[in-house]
C-alpha cells in the first residue's frame, strides 16, 4: 500500500510520516507549496513538475492560507484513493462560521454566534448582545485572531483594530468554563484521543500554541458523541473537535489539519499511530471496494455491444503470450473458432476468421 501525505512538513505531519512506515509500503512526504494543478482537456496534478504518482491513499492537510488548493487536490483525487477528508472539507473547516453553519445542519450544540460583513454592521450588532464576548475572524488556526470583550466599547476597540484584515466578523457568546476547553481527536467513528487545555496565566484562549497546558481526560459519552457528529459534518474520518464543557458540551471549532505535539504529551498516547492505522485500514477496505466495483463494472460490459478495453500487464511464458480468462470471455471466442492475426510491433489484433 503507497500513501502520500502532502503538507506542510510541520511537526505533526513529521510525526505521522514516521508513524506510516509501519503500515505502508511505500510513504512520501509531499511538501504543499511544490503543487501545481493544470486544467485543459483534463486536470492534472504535478510535484516538483512532473505528474503526480498514484496512491492508495492521500492524506492532505494545510492551513487555511491554502484551502483553495488542498480542495482542488482532493477534488481532482476523488475516488482515486482512499482521502480522510472530502474535497469540501477543507473549504467547510477553515472557515469558521462555515464550520458553524455545517454543525447546525446536524443540531450539533454551539454558542449562538453572529456574523457581520462590515465593521458598520458589527458595531450595530454589539449593541443588542450580552458581555462578555468572543470576536473572531473567519480564517485563523492556533487561536489567533480571537478576541474577549467585556463591554461594548471594549467590543468597538477590537472592531476598529480588526478591520485592517477586512474581514467580515464572527461574533460569539462567551461560555465561562474557567479558561478551559477539551480537544477530541477522532478518527471515523471513534474518538482515539482527547484532553483538557487550560489557558496560560492572563489568557482566555486555552490553545496550546497560545500558552496553554493539556492534560489526558475521558470525556463523557454525551461530548464523545458531539465529536463524532462534528467530523461527520465537515466530511471529515480524521479531525480534531474543540469542546466547552459547560453545562452541556457546545462545540466552538473543527480543525481538519490539527496539531498532534500536544495531545500526544499530554495523553502519553501515539496519536499519529493510531491516525495511521486507521488510514491503512480504510485504504485496504477502498481498494478491496475499488477492486470489486471494476470487476463487476467489467463483467456487466460483457453483455454489452461494441467493443471493451482491459489494460493488464502480460504474461509471457517461453516466448508465448498468455492472457486472463476475462479476455476470453469478453471476446466470446471457443476453441472451435478459427481466428485471423495480424501481428505488428506493439500491436496484436485477432479476430474470427471471415469477420469484416
Amino acid at each position: 500500500m503507497k500513501l502520500a501525505i502532502i503538507s506542510l512538513k510541520s511537526n505533526s505531519s513529521n510525526m505521522l510520516i514516521e508513524a506510516s512506515k509501519k503500515y505502508f509500503s511505500e510513504v512520501d512526504a509531499l511538501d504543499l507549496r511544490h503543487i501545481e494543478i493544470v486544467v485543459r482537456e483534463k486536470a492534472e496534478i504535478f510535484y516538483e513538475d512532473e505528474p503526480l504518482k498514484d496512491y492508495d491513499c492521500i492524506y492532505c492537510r494545510g492551513s487555511s492560507k491554502y484551502a483553495l488548493i488542498l480542495r482542488s487536490i482532493t477534488e481532482i483525487l476523488n475516488k482515486k484513493a482512499y482521502m480522510p477528508l472530502a474535497p469540501e472539507s477543507f473549504t467547510i473547516a477553515h472557515d469558521k462560521f462555515l464550520t458553524q453553519l455545517y454543525l447546525q445542519k446536524l443540531k450539533v450544540d454551539m454558542p449562538r454566534t453572529y456574523l457581520a460583513a462590515t465593521t458598520k454592521r458589527a458595531k450595530e450588532l454589539i449593541k443588542r448582545i450580552h458581555y462578555p464576548a468572543i470576536i473572531k475572524l473567519p480564517s485563523g488556526t492556533h487561536g489567533k485572531g480571537v478576541m474577549f470583550a467585556d463591554s461594548r466599547s471594549s467590543a468597538s476597540s477590537i472592531l476598529d483594530t480588526l478591520e485592517i484584515f477586512r474581514q467580515a466578523y464572527i461574533i460569539q457568546d462567551f461560555i465561562d468554563t474557567d479558561g478551559k476547553d477539551i480537544r477530541a481527536i477522532v478518527t471515523g467513528d471513534e474518538v482515539i484521543a482527547s484532553m483538557e487545555r487550560s489557558s496560560a496565566r492572563g489568557e482566555l484562549r486555552a490553545n496550546i500554541h497560545a500558552g496553554g497546558k493539556g492534560k489526558a481526560i475521558t470525556l463523557t459519552e454525551e461530548a464523545k458523541e458531539l465529536a463524532i457528529k462534528s467530523a461527520r459534518a465537515i466530511h471529515a474520518d480524521v479531525c480534531a473537535v474543540d469542546i466547552l464543557q459547560g453545562l452541556k458540551p457546545l462545540v466552538i471549532e473543527v480543525n481538519a489539519s490539527p496539531g498532534l505535539k500536544g495531545i500526544t504529551e499530554a495523553t502519553k498516547k501515539d496519536v499519529a499511530g493510531e491516525i495511521c492505522k486507521y488510514l491503512f485500514e480504510q485504504s485496504s477496505k477502498f481498494a478491496a471496494s475499488k477492486k470489486e466495483n471494476n470487476y463487476s463494472r467489467i463483467i456487466h460490459d460483457i453483455n454489452q455491444p461494441g467493443p471493451k478495453e482491459v489494460i493488464a500487464n502480460l504474461d509471457v511464458k517461453l516466448g508465448r503470450i498468455r492472457l486472463d480468462s476475462l479476455i476470453t470471455k469478453l471476446s466470446g471466442f471457443t476453441s472451435e473458432d478459427e481466428v485471423t492475426i495480424k501481428v505488428e510491433r506493439g500491436n496484436i489484433i485477432i479476430k474470427k476468421h471471415g469477420d469484416n
